[in-house]
Parts: C-alpha cells; sequence; structure tokens
C-alpha cells in the first residue's frame, strides 16, 4: 500500500509539477538564481581591477555597491511577483508568469543599459527616456529591419533563459522537500546593511574629496549618490568643499523688447543644416561642390556646436544661446527670437526636415510660433535619409520659385542623409569597402574597432551624397540670379566620432570628433574669406539679427557675437542633456549643470594636460565655474 500510495506521489510530481511543490519555496530560488544574470550584466561597466589598483577601500566599497545593486535591480520584479502570489494564491501560473516576465524584462533593460555604455559612455538616463516617449525619437536612430529582428531574438533569448532558471528552481525546491520556503530574514538584513555602508562610505569619500574612488562607485549602474559634508564635519572631519552650480528661475527671454528698423530690401534667408556633418568633411574630395561654394563666402575653420547631439545643437545655433536653456524654452514652449522677427517682417516660411520636428521638440521649442502647414517633415513615410533629402530639396526649390514674390523669404532644412545608419545611393559612393548595413543588435565595441573603417567610409559616402544635394541648390540659386539678394547658411548640427577617443557617433562626450563642425555663412557683398578664430553657433543669429534691422545689443538677447562686426570669442560652450562643456584656446572644462560641478579637464584638443598645465587649469576652474553661471542665468528672471 506504501509503495503505491509512493508511486501515485510520484506519478503527481511528473504531471503537477509546478504544484506538488511549494510555491514561495520556488520563487525565491527562482529570485535568488535570476540575482546571477543580473549581476553579470551589472558588472560590464564596473572597473574592479581600476577599483583594486586604487585601494582596499575603493574595491570593498565598489564591489559591495555592485552585489547590492544587484539585488535591488530585481526588487520591482519581486514585489510585483509577490503581490501577484498572494492576490491569487489559488492560483500558482499568475505568479510564475509574472516572475518570468518581469525578470526577463530586468535582463532586457540591463543588457541595453550595458550596450549604452559599451557604445556611448552612457546609462539609461532622462535623455533615453525622452528619446524612447517622444514621437519620432526612436525613429531617429535610424535602425534597419535586421536590428529590429536582432533585438527581437535577444528578447526571446531572455525570457528562454528565465523560463530554464525557473525549471531549475523547480528542480532545487524538489530536493528540499519542505512546504516552508528558506527564511530570507539574513539575506535582508544582509542587503540592508551593505546598503548603509556602502552610501555612509560614498559619503565619506566624497567629503574627503577622492573623487577617484566616487567616480569608480558611480560606474554601477543607477547609483544613487548621496553626500553628509555637515554630519562629517561636526564630527571633526577635514571636509574638501567643491564648487555646485545653482542654475533655477523662469524664463526672461529677450530680455528687452527687440527695437526693429526693418530694411527698405530684406534679404532672403536660406538656412541649411546637416545631420552629423563633422567639420574635416568639408574639404574638396567628399563635398566638391560645397568646397567650391565655400571658397566664395565666409568659411569658419574652427566652429563649434552648441551641442554634442541634435537637440543642443540645432536649439543653440536658432537661439544664441547655451544648450542648456532648451528646458525652460520647452517648459514655457517659447519660440526663437528670430522666428518673431522674420514673421513680424512679413517673411514666407517654409521648413522642411528628413527627421521629425516632434523630436526634438523643435514644434514646442525654437519653432512652436510657426504654423504646421509650413513644417514638412518626412521621417515617417518609410524611405531611407537620402531619398528623403531629395524629395524636399525638391519642394524646397519648388517653394522658392513658386512663393509670393512680393515677399522675402526664409527657409530651413534638416538633412538626414549623413545619419547613421549613413544614407545614399550607389551612385554616391567615393568610398570602398564599406559596411552594407549596421546592425545595432549585435554592435559591441570589438566590432566596432574591427569594421570602423568600413562603416567610416559609409558615412563619407553618405556625406558626398548630401554634397549633391547641397549642389542643386547652388545651382538653383545662381540660375536664378538669386545670391546677390539671399543670406544662406551652411552647417552641421554637431560632428560625428568614429573610435577616435573611443566611442562611437555622438551624444556621449565632448570631443572635438563629436562637437566640431562646418559653419559657411553667404553674405551677399561681403569679400568671401576663411576665418582660423573660434567661433559657435551661439554666433549665427547675432551676425543675422542686423540684417533684419534688430537695432538691440546682442546681450539683449544672445550670448553669442557678430561675426562681421563683434569682438572675438574667447570660449564657448557645449551641452547635452545634463553637462556643460567649457572650451577656449587652451582648455576644455565639462561639468554637471545640476548639483555638485565634478569637472573633468582636458586641452581644447582633448589631449590630457601635463602637470603644470593641469595645475594652471585647476586655478582657473572656480572664475570658469562663476561664469557659467553667469551665463546660463543670464536670461532666467531669479527672483520668480
Amino acid at each position: 500500500m506504501a509503495l503505491e500510495l509512493r508511486q501515485i506521489h510520484d506519478f503527481h510530481d511528473v504531471m503537477y509539477p509546478m504544484r506538488s511543490l511549494n510555491t514561495s519555496t520556488r520563487l525565491i530560488y527562482f529570485y535568488l538564481l535570476s540575482y546571477f544574470p543580473v549581476a553579470w550584466l551589472a558588472s560590464d561597466s564596473i572597473q574592479l581591477q581600476e577599483a583594486w589598483q586604487a585601494g582596499l577601500t575603493s574595491f570593498a566599497l565598489v564591489a559591495a555597491s555592485w552585489l547590492s545593486y544587484s539585488a535591488y535591480y530585481l526588487l520591482p520584479s519581486a514585489l510585483l511577483t509577490w503581490l501577484v502570489y498572494r492576490l491569487l494564491r489559488k492560483h500558482t501560473w499568475p505568479a510564475y508568469v509574472t516572475g518570468v516576465l518581469t525578470t526577463s524584462v530586468t535582463t532586457l533593460l540591463l543588457y541595453a543599459n550595458a550596450k549604452l555604455y559599451t557604445l556611448y559612455g552612457t546609462f539609461i538616463n532622462g535623455f533615453i527616456i525622452n528619446l524612447v516617449t517622444t514621437p519620432g525619437g526612436i525613429d531617429s536612430l535610424g535602425g534597419s529591419a535586421e536590428s529590429s529582428l536582432g533585438f527581437g531574438l535577444i528578447a526571446a533569448g531572455f525570457v528562454i533563459l528565465q523560463l530554464a532558471l525557473l525549471f531549475l528552481a523547480h528542480l532545487l525546491g524538489k530536493q528540499r522537500r519542505t512546504t516552508k520556503a528558506p527564511s530570507l530574514k539574513w539575506a535582508i538584513t544582509l542587503l540592508l546593511l551593505a546598503t548603509v555602508g556602502v552610501h555612509l562610505g560614498y559619503a565619506a569619500q566624497d567629503a574627503m574629496g577622492k573623487t577617484a574612488t566616487t567616480e569608480l562607485a558611480e560606474q554601477v549602474p543607477f547609483f544613487q549618490t548621496v553626500t553628509a559634508k555637515g554630519l562629517f564635519k561636526h564630527l571633526g572631519m577635514n571636509i574638501a568643499e567643491r564648487p555646485k552650480l545653482r542654475i533655477d528661475g523662469r524664463l526672461n527671454y529677450p530680455l528687452n523688447p527687440l527695437s526693429i528698423k526693418a530694411p527698405a530690401k530684406p534679404y532672403n534667408i536660406l538656412w541649411l543644416t546637416a545631420e552629423s556633418w563633422r567639420a574635416d568633411m568639408l574639404n574638396p574630395e567628399v563635398m566638391p561642390r560645397t568646397w567650391e561654394f565655400a571658397q566664395r563666402a565666409q568659411r569658419y575653420t574652427h566652429n563649434y556646436s552648441g551641442g554634442n547631439g541634435t537637440r543642443m545643437g540645432v536649439f543653440s545655433m536658432f537661439t544664441g544661446l547655451p544648450g542648456n536653456y532648451w528646458f525652460p524654452f520647452l517648459r514655457d514652449q517659447r519660440g526663437a527670437a528670430i522666428i518673431d522677427v522674420l514673421q513680424q517682417q512679413g517673411y514666407d516660411m517654409s521648413l522642411y526636415t528628413s527627421a521629425m520636428f516632434s523630436y526634438p521638440e523643435f514644434d514646442r521649442t525654437i519653432f512652436s510660433h510657426v504654423p504646421v502647414e509650413h513644417m514638412q517633415a518626412l521621417q515617417k513615410n518609410g524611405k531611407p535619409g537620402w531619398m528623403n533629402d531629395r524629395q524636399n530639396v525638391n519642394d524646397l526649390l519648388h517653394f522658392i520659385g513658386s512663393h509670393d514674390q512680393s515677399k522675402p523669404f526664409f527657409s530651413f532644412m534638416f538633412f538626414e542623409s549623413p545619419h547613421a545608419r549613413y544614407y545614399f545611393p550607389e551612385e554616391s559612393v567615393i568610398r570602398r569597402p564599406y559596411k552594407d548595413d549596421i546592425n545595432y543588435a549585435t554592435l559591441s565595441r570589438e566590432a566596432l574597432m574591427h569594421d570602423i573603417e568600413p562603416i567610416k567610409n559609409r558615412y563619407i559616402n553618405a556625406v558626398h551624397h548630401l554634397d549633391s544635394q547641397f549642389g542643386r541648390i547652388f545651382d538653383y540659386l545662381e540660375q536664378h540670379q538669386l545670391l546677390d539678394h539671399t543670406i544662406v547658411i551652411l552647417v552641421g548640427d554637431h560632428g560625428e566620432e568614429f573610435m577616435e577617443r573611443g566611442y562611437w557617433g555622438h551624444n556621449s562626450t565632448f570631443v572635438n570628433e563629436q562637437v566640431r563642425t562646418p559653419l559657411v555663412l553667404w553674405l551677399p557683398d561681403v569679400p568671401a574669406g576663411v576665418h582660423d578664430k573660434l567661433t559657435s553657433h551661439m554666433d549665427i543669429v547675432p551676425t543675422l539679427m542686423p540684417y533684419l534691422g534688430v537695432e538691440n545689443p546682442v546681450a539683449d538677447y544672445a550670448l553669442g557675437h557678430d561675426l562681421l562686426h563683434g569682438p572675438e570669442r574667447q570660449y564657448a560652450y557645449i551641452s547635452d542633456w545634463s553637462r556643460i562643456a567649457y572650451v577656449d584656446k587652451a582648455i576644455k572644462l565639462s561639468m554637471n549643470v545640476s548639483g555638485y560641478a565634478r569637472s573633468k579637464i582636458s586641452s581644447a584638443n582633448d589631449e590630457a594636460l601635463n602637470p603644470a598645465g593641469n595645475a594652471e587649469a585647476q586655478k582657473q576652474q572656480v572664475n570658469i565655474m562663476l561664469q557659467i553661471m553667469h551665463d546660463l542665468t543670464r536670461f532666467l528672471d531669479k527672483t520668480s
């Protein structure tokens, strides 16, 4: 009889394994097993060897941070699974499904986070969330069907991994043969103690100015920094004071109403901006048509974008302000002052992009006052960037030829050809070999280093196609005798790096490859010139406003300089989502805009400074920060 009952019990285990064992035990084992792939994925950005070399204190802090945070990454999934388990105890499968799906999402997010850090040196942050949630954001990445398939397979792989871990948890639980879940009391206690120790240790290192240690700890994904200078000072510790940027207030732009004396015969304005157009691409081989045009215009060879990405780059060129003003502009949906002036003077307007005006949110910032019917965006039509560029040029030239000839025209066009994956037709190929496609799903630093030359060749071919579209516009302007009364601006939104400084693309650092762009101005009746002085995107609007009859001093509406009649620029700003870089002829200094201004210093050409140069730069840092605070709050009302 006992043998028969045992056989029945074994049959039940085989047919209903998920019921015969205690569910909570199985789930505990499942999360303990899931901890290991989570910790492995989180380790991708952590420099344990460097922490060891920095000393035992650094190593202990970094290792404890990594191990404790790896548990916290699983906490949302565990809490949700526990809630489902408690609410639906009569049915075990909802808890298992919840656990598998939520841990799969957790590991997938950590994988994506590791990939972002490897390729671009950043974690998932406000910029990435904005990219994912804003219409047109995902499309702006230029992914392919192959990339989408790759990401889909990777996601499926993580689900399969978690199913395998659930099965293994069942086997482990079966070995225990107990209906009582293992106690987690000691594990939770250890985690809480580790958390307190980690953050107290970080706060102590921060208070002592041990930035090498704190920066290593901050490589743990989503590490939460804490400070306790007051506490440690009260305990008698010598505190290393660090300056803190305080940027707040309501937008006050322009500072004074613009006084305008409309010119008797206003100039047309044609503003051509190209995605990822880095400075060294303007040369006779890659861009012969643009090079020839530039020889007759004003060419600025030392120009800095206002950002290392499209958002801040385009914003700074239309406002004459650092990109960090983007956020109050977006909050107030304030347009650029130059657009107000053009509308007041009755310009016919037509704006074109092969991307989207909604990402970045130019339709709610610099172009917020432009009627939607005057803005054409083609990214959603399913065609590659080079085809959309050609269509937009067709429509631009049609607009110029058919607009009300009694009015001057203003037209802006954003070219997408040089955006990764770098679009071009076969007739634009001037460099071989080039990669047929770029699969984001399988990219790694090693693969990039191996393939970077054919990837860059693909970019060069795309820029050569851009040149052909510029050439079509130059030909039209000349054939219709429009150059005598049309101002033409040629500029890149930002640059593009090809692993010269360790990264590919843009939006990651402030190295020159990512932030230096061509700047060419065709100004009627101004003799051609080549200018090697320091210039910025912020100088374009101050140069144009006098042509529009604006009589105010530049300081009323911009932080730039009139390139024809203004003083020579001594320094420039470059911004991204949360940082700002100051660059002059000698040094480049970058720092966070909010919170403590931990800075990175290099030469203006991104080389490490020698000890004497570094010491001199450190002496200048306080004055530079004071200047940054002054400039970043000049157009904010601090009393509001």
